[in-house]
């Protein structure tokens, strides 16, 4: 986990250095320098490293306010340990507000600019999704 906190900039709207709140173009541009690559299996996700532990990067593009701009970033960190999500949670406790805790996971709020991670289980390890200022929920 300690990987990961350092992948997180002292502006929570930046990932790995990439600033969430960019164009596409600019977002996609930062991630292939960062050697991020899709697979044959899934061209919908990009596999890379970060800070040394091995992630899964997809976006929503479809849900804005704004054309041209990210909606969410989900980042997938496989991990085996029955104890990831209760100790990432504790360690994002230290760092974010908390606002909600409910099923779905632990909402943070992790920016001025309206931005949010929610750190939620999955099949094989925790998701965290950042919803940034131009994310538009389904109605």
């Amino acid at each position: 986990m300690l990987a990961f906190v350092a992948c997180i900039n002292t502006y929570a709207f930046k990932f790995d250095g990439i600033d969430l709140n960019g164009t596409v173009g600019d977002i996609t541009r930062a991630i292939s320098k960062k050697n991020y690559v899709a697979t044959i299996e899934n061209p919908n996700v990009l596999t890379g490293l970060c800070q040394g532990t091995k992630i899964n990067l997809s976006f929503n593009l479809a849900n804005v306010t704004e054309k041209n701009h990210i909606g969410q970033l989900f980042v997938d960190i496989p991990n085996a340990s029955a104890n990831a999500f209760i100790e990432n949670a504790q360690l994002l406790n230290i760092i974010y507000h908390q606002v909600s805790n409910t099923e779905a996971g632990y909402l943070y709020e992790v920016d001025d600019d309206g931005t949010t991670l929610l750190l939620s289980r999955t099949e094989t390890g925790i998701r965290l999704t950042y919803n940034t200022p131009y994310y538009q929920a389904s109605k």
